[in-house]
């Protein structure tokens, strides 16, 4: 009986394990089944032109694991740039609730959930994910950039000055000039001047070339009567940054003249044009020749700058000086027709463009409504512009 149980013993193993293959093979082939089930399931929605729900089954057939979840990530960030952020909250959600990634795949997972929160506008949820990235050395500086991109976007300036001044010391260097704008910021919604001051002083010690705090230090001087002070920004404003200063030309004759330096206003916008050669500039310094020498002196001026540097405005400037110099009413109706028709061109034309993007526009802004970048829009040079 012992002998017979011995040898029964090997054909119980092989049976059981025919029978663990066996059930092996059939969960595999149920698996292939659903899975087989749920891909024609999406052809058919995309067949039926639902891609949606076909999208969303194959997100869900995908499973994570070590060699998907770049997959996962790579799918979430180009819904993303497509504009689906709930599909792509959704996919970083799905990553980061299993329980076997890796803490540096989890971490990964949540910064691009926070960027899908601050592409949807929930910057209260986007700020917290960052807030607590921040504190992890492999991700603390793309954090405090998000923070920022935040902070910017609600207009927190204050704290958008404290993320700035963490970065390590080439970053925080680079980002001086923006701080100066976040500055500058402060100061434009202040209401006590001498606060307003203060801050546009402190945005100059920190960017000492921003010309914006001089812009407006010189606009805050001029409304305040404090001539002989706006003039001593403006003029700061012309060696810092001469192509900022064409903001501020025509405001400064009424100061100059007031304080009866005319004569240095007028050497301010010869250097002026000389280094930029902006119509701004020469249309202010021919109008102050023409006062002093006569509409031929200033003609002349203008005609020698159109011969170097030709623009529309510089021409329709000599076309309204000749109106006066022609005898025949024929003659002066075509040319007061084509100054309208140049005039008109004129207005339709942007003023300004971003240096970063292209962006153009009618408006002097400091924060490109395009890119985003911070002082990077100046006036147009050319045939249409400056």
């Amino acid at each position: 009986m012992l002998e017979l149980l011995f040898l029964l013993l090997p054909i119980a193993a092989a049976y059981g394990w025919y029978m663990g293959r066996r059930s092996v093979r059939i969960r595999q082939q149920q698996s292939q089944q659903t899975l087989s089930k749920n891909y024609y399931e999406g052809l058919n929605f995309l067949l039926s032109d639902q891609p949606d729900k076909a999208v969303d089954l194959f997100i869900d057939l995908l499973q994570v694991d070590e060699e998907t979840f770049d997959t996962h990530l790579s799918l979430g960030t180009l819904f993303r740039k497509r504009g689906e952020v709930d599909r792509s909250i959704r996919i970083h959600q799905n990553l980061i609730a299993r329980p076997h990634l890796s803490l540096e795949q989890r971490d990964l997972a949540m910064m691009e959930l926070g960027k899908d929160f601050l592409a949807a506008g929930l910057y209260d949820r986007a700020e917290e994910i960052f807030l607590q990235l921040v504190k992890d050395p492999d991700h603390s500086e793309e954090s405090e950039r998000q923070l920022l991109s935040i902070y910017q976007a609600t207009k927190e300036w204050w704290k958008a000055i404290r993320v700035a001044k963490r970065f390590k010391r080439a970053s925080r260097k680079a980002l001086m000039p923006t701080v100066a704008h976040y500055y500058c910021e402060l100061a434009a919604t202040e209401t006590d001047s001498q606060a307003q001051q203060k801050l546009l002083t402190t945005a100059l010690k920190t960017d000492s070339q921003c010309a914006r705090a001089n812009i407006q230090l010189t606009r805050m001087a001029l409304a305040e009567g404090k001539e002989a002070e706006a003039i001593g920004h403006f003029e700061r404003l012309c060696r810092q940054d001469g192509g900022f200063a064409v903001e501020l030309v025509d405001a400064m004759e009424t100061a100059y003249r007031n304080l009866q330096r005319l004569d240095d206003y007028h050497e301010q916008l010869e250097q002026l044009l000389s280094k930029e050669g902006q119509v701004t500039v020469l249309l202010a310094l021919a109008k102050l020749v023409e006062a002093r020498s006569g509409v031929e002196v200033a003609q002349q001026l203008i005609l020698a700058q159109l011969k170097r540097q030709p623009t529309m405005r510089g021409f329709h400037r000599l076309m309204k000086m000749q109106l006066n110099l022609v005898d025949s009413d024929q003659a002066k109706d075509s040319l007061i027709l084509l100054s309208d028709l140049v005039e008109k061109q004129v207005r339709l034309r942007p003023k300004y463009r971003c240096q970063s993007c292209g962006f153009p526009g009618h408006t002097l802004y400091w924060h490109c409504p395009s890119c985003k970048s911070w002082g990077q829009i100046k006036r147009i040079r050319g045939l249409d512009g400056e």
